[in-house]
């Protein structure tokens, strides 16, 4: 599922490199300078990272995508993690595909990830829509939109 004028991202349109191989569809990765395989979550992903980085200028060397981390003795990844200038995780963001309803599930998901790394931050995005935290040691607060960098 791509997007189609019957299914608009929130995030911004931008000119993505696509190719296929194999038969199957791959998008390019700028920040991981390589090609992902074209999948609905995927695509949200590319979206998220675009606007991170082109509209909010979210600096691409602070952010690693698909970090691994041992939760309750399971291996979990994390979609996007964005590191402050001092070292600090400043923005979790977990993407779903498009056809995902966002749901509590998906904020037990990234709060278990935020336990472990203490971001300040916390989005969960469909691409359709977006669950955005600021996150303090004595509450979970929600934000009308993505944080600017800092």
């Amino acid at each position: 599922m791509l997007a189609t004028p019957d299914l608009k991202l929130l995030f911004p349109e931008f000119e993505v490199k696509i190719t296929q191989k194999e038969g199957k569809l791959w998008i390019y990765d700028s920040i991981a300078k390589k090609n992902r395989l074209l999948t609905p979550e995927e695509w949200v992903r590319q979206h998220c990272l675009n606007y991170l980085t082109e509209h909010l200028n979210y600096p691409a060397t602070n952010i690693q995508i698909e970090r691994g981390h041992t939760i309750h003795q399971m291996a979990r990844r994390t979609d996007i993690q964005v590191f402050a200038n001092t070292g600090d995780i400043f923005l979790l963001v977990e993407c779903k595909a498009p056809h995902i309803p966002l749901s509590d599930i998906s904020f037990q998901q990234i709060s278990q990830y935020q336990v472990k790394s203490r971001a300040r931050f916390l989005l969960i995005t469909n691409g359709l829509e977006h669950q955005i935290f600021e996150i303090t040691q004595q509450q979970t607060i929600p934000l009308a939109k993505i944080p600017l960098y800092a």
